[in-house]
C-alpha cells in the first residue's frame, strides 16, 4: 500500500511515496529453514532411541515381575521353585517335563497375571531354563532362567547354588541392543 503525503517546500508541492515493507528477506527465511531442519533432525534421531529405551524398560519391568512370580510360587510350594530338576541345556519352559513345575508356574502364576509379550512385536516371550551359564544365541525379549547361578553385571556367573535343585537363580532378559541383557537374581 502506498502512503502518499503532500508537502509544500519553497513554493511547490511534492508527493513522497514511501512503501512500508513488512516481509522477510531471503537470508531470514533461510535461517528459519535451517533451524527447523536442525530441530527435525534432532527429533528423528532422538525418537527411535527413546522408543528403544522405553521397550527395554518394559523388558526390565517384566523380568522383575517374573522374578517376583518365581518367589511367590516358591512360597506357595514349600520352598520349591518351578525349575527344580532343570537340566544342563537350555529348554523352553513349555517343553520341560511337567514334574519340573514350569508349566504349572506358567499357567497359574504368569498366564494372565504378568504380561509377558515382547514389547516390540507383541509376540509371546520364550521362557528358557537351564543350569548352564552359557546362553544360546541372543534374541530380543527372550527370558533365560539360569538355575543355581547368580548375576555378574548383565551376565551369568556361576553361583555354586547346588545345580538343578538349587534355590538360587539368575533371570536374564535380552534387551533390544544386540547382545545386551538385563540380569536379576534372588540372592
Amino acid at each position: 500500500m502506498k502512503n502518499l503525503r503532500s508537502k509544500t517546500q519553497k513554493g511547490f508541492t511534492r508527493t513522497n511515496s514511501k512503501r512500508s515493507l513488512g516481509g522477510f528477506t531471503i537470508i531470514e527465511i533461510l535461517i528459519v529453514l535451517a533451524i527447523a531442519g536442525l530441530i527435525l533432525t534432532i527429533v528423528f534421531i532422538a525418537v527411535p532411541q527413546l522408543q528403544r529405551n522405553t521397550r527395554d524398560s518394559q523388558r526390565q519391568n517384566m523380568a522383575g515381575r517374573l522374578s517376583s512370580e518365581l518367589n511367590t510360587y516358591s512360597s506357595n510350594n514349600q520352598g520349591v521353585f518351578p525349575f527344580n530338576g532343570a537340566g544342563g541345556t537350555w529348554a523352553a519352559c513349555t517343553s520341560l517335563a511337567a514334574s519340573q513345575g514350569c508349566n504349572d508356574w506358567y499357567s497359574r502364576y504368569i498366564n494372565g497375571n504378568v504380561n509377558i509379550k515382547e514389547p516390540k512385536t507383541g509376540n509371546d516371550v520364550t521362557l528358557n531354563m537351564s543350569t548352564s551359564t552359557t546362553l544360546p544365541a541372543w534374541a530380543a525379549g527372550n527370558v533365560y532362567i539360569s538355575v543355581g547361578n547368580k548375576c555378574s553385571g548383565e551376565n551369568i556367573a556361576a553361583g555354586g547354588g547346588g545345580g538343578a535343585n538349587s534355590k538360587q537363580y539368575a533371570l536374564l532378559i535380552a534387551l533390544e541392543r544386540t547382545s545386551t541383557y538385563y540380569c536379576i537374581d534372588n540372592g
